[in-house]
């Protein structure tokens, strides 16, 4: 299916919506929805609103318009060029909006709102409609990004895989977060990652970051040398290390995993999504629930520098051996396989809802299905040797403790 096929799927499914389905979909995806009556009952003021038209997941237009509530208005282009915070959190925002409701291309309308962030206030399906410079901005982006994928599909690219998961360094039994950056660097192999709280940045979150690698078996044993730089830096030997979605309470973790050699598509996304996501989701300690949807939330990514991209939804898998051998396997046998690979449970509002509340018994019906696919993938046995024990971890359903000292199971002794 081809890139201009492919809009009109997702238009047909969007259009399939009803304006209820489409609003709860945003708001369970921590997406702020301005209501046409809300607009009707606010007073006068000075507003500022977005523009964002979307085309490949990429922003090609923001247009911010100022108003004062007195009838004056003044509009201006906000450029990529700058590479401003606030571009980039709008585009965001719009692309989270889009991707939210199965769409890759539109134009979403936007109000920046009284708590920092921005509200949606209208979507637009299908902004490239007649004969304006905006259409052409948007076919000339389809026929870039479908080259793009048949150079790729002529090719059959092995995709390069990184990853930068995260744990915590707690002092038992009082549970107390002890800051990583009191042992690790801020770069490196093992370093130190920052969050902001109360407006004051912090670095308490430990990260590995291993060198990447097309093939699995030599990227975890990068991963290996990156705990044991870790486990030679981190002097207090009493503290446990702590990985997964939220194994203490408001300090959630991440398990971004890098894609290189492959082209971000948001049907790579889905199948992200669908394949590695939401079984990740059922198997997951239900106290790490409470990561999404402020993190974790679906077709999470980032452009990077070096030509690829960042995954953001998942957790960190630093859990267990089983569960980051099965990440590592499934991220490159989804990157290279996705075309094959067409279901999307999580386009259904049950499924949808599960995977943002935790509901492991409506998840589960999916992944045998989900399974029994990944299993028939061409490549799967180059990937079989780590994918298997993690699929059967799945078909058992049993999920993993955030409790634990991950150590012990990584056979990490102290200082080594």
């Amino acid at each position: 299916m081809n890139v201009l096929e492919q809009t009109e799927e997702a238009l047909r499914r969007y259009q399939n919506m009803t304006s209820g389905e489409r609003t709860e979909r945003l708001k369970q995806a921590g997406i702020e929805v301005l209501a046409l009556r809300d607009l009707r009952k606010r007073e006068p003021g000075l507003r500022v609103r977005y523009d964002v038209e979307i085309s490949c997941l990429q922003a090609i237009r923001i247009k911010r318009k100022d108003t004062s509530g007195m009838g004056g208005a003044q509009e201006s282009l906000l450029e990529r060029e700058a590479a401003s915070t606030l571009y980039r959190r709008v585009e965001r925002l719009a692309i989270k909006t889009l991707y939210t409701l199965g769409l890759d291309h539109g134009a979403v309308r936007m109000e920046a709102s009284g708590n920092g962030g921005c509200a949606v206030i209208s979507i637009d399906p299908r902004p490239w409609k007649g004969v304006t410079n905006l259409a052409v901005a948007y076919r000339e982006s389809w026929k870039r990004h479908q080259e793009l994928l048949d150079e790729e599909r002529n090719h059959s690219p092995v995709p390069v895989l990184g990853m930068d998961p995260e744990f915590l360094l707690v002092q038992m039994p009082e549970s107390k977060i002890v800051p990583a950056s009191r042992f690790l660097e801020r770069t490196g192999m093992a370093g130190c990652d920052s969050v902001t709280i109360g407006g004051r940045r912090i670095y308490p979150v430990a990260e590995l970051r291993p060198a990447p690698s097309s093939e699995p078996r030599e990227l975890l044993a990068h991963l290996m040398k990156a705990f044991a730089a870790a486990s030679r830096s981190i002097s207090d030997h009493s503290l446990i290390w702590q990985a997964g979605g939220m194994p203490q309470r408001g300090l959630p973790l991440g398990g971004h995993i890098h894609f290189s050699g492959v082209n971000m598509t948001g049907e790579l996304l889905r199948s992200l999504d669908n394949y590695l996501a939401l079984p990740l989701a059922f198997l997951q300690d239900p106290r790490g629930s409470g990561r999404r949807p402020r993190y974790g939330a679906l077709g999470d990514f980032r452009l990077k520098s070096y030509g690829g991209f960042e995954y953001r939804t998942l957790p960190s898998f630093l859990v267990s051996p089983l569960v980051a051998k099965g990440v590592v396997a499934l991220s490159g046998l989804i990157a290279g396989g996705y075309t094959q690979l067409r279901q999307r449970p999580l386009a259904e509002a049950a499924i949808h809802t599960a995977f943002y509340e935790g509901k492991r018994d409506v998840m589960q019906r999916y992944i045998p299905a989900l399974l029994d696919d990944l299993k028939n993938v061409d490549g799967y046995a180059r990937y079989e040797r780590y994918a298997s024990p993690f699929i059967r971890q799945l078909e058992l359903g049993r999920t993993w403790d955030e409790s634990r000292d991950i150590r012990k199971l990584w056979n990490i002794r102290a200082g080594s």
